[in-house]
């Protein structure tokens, strides 16, 4: 018992790379799977609706400090997205949409990234934890599947 609550807690941290973990403390594959998958959820809820709570309060904040103007935005007004890593995830969810970026994002960004760029541009909030979920699901399916089959090859158990 106390090694699935130590998988939960690694899917948490970690998300997809938590599976090898939860199989190196002796799980059976299935469990830490579920394992893993359990604290990946708890990971994506609290950074999903986290990152929106912030996300609504920096857009008040920054209305009421910026008037509404006509013409271009200021020079100095660049976007925090606007580095490489938001113009990746800006890329893939023009590219291949919420379903996409759910399914590729947290190979690309990690379960927590995924959570907070999306949250940050501002995707639909159910749809995003839908989709991310299903895609920590396929991606923590392929590393279980590639672990046992190292474990197997390497013969360490």
């Amino acid at each position: 018992m106390l090694n699935f609550v130590w998988a939960v807690l690694a899917g948490f941290a970690l998300g997809t790379p938590a599976v090898p973990f939860g199989l190196s403390i002796s799980l059976a594959p299935p469990i830490a799977l579920v394992a893993v998958l359990l604290g990946a959820a708890g990971c994506l809820l609290s950074a999903v609706f986290a990152a929106g709570w912030l996300r609504t309060r920096w857009l008040v904040r920054r209305a009421k400090r910026q008037p509404v103007t006509a013409g271009p935005p200021p020079e100095n007004g660049r976007n925090r997205l606007d580095g490489p890593t938001g113009r990746r995830a800006r890329r893939v969810v023009h590219r291949y949409g919420v379903v996409g970026f759910g399914i590729v994002g947290p190979a690309l960004f990690g379960t927590w990234g995924s959570a907070m760029l999306g949250t940050a541009l501002g995707l639909p909030r159910w749809r995003l934890i839908g989709w991310l979920m299903a895609g920590v699901t396929l991606w923590c399916t392929v590393m279980l599947l590639a672990s046992e089959a190292l474990i197997d090859a390497l013969g360490l158990r």
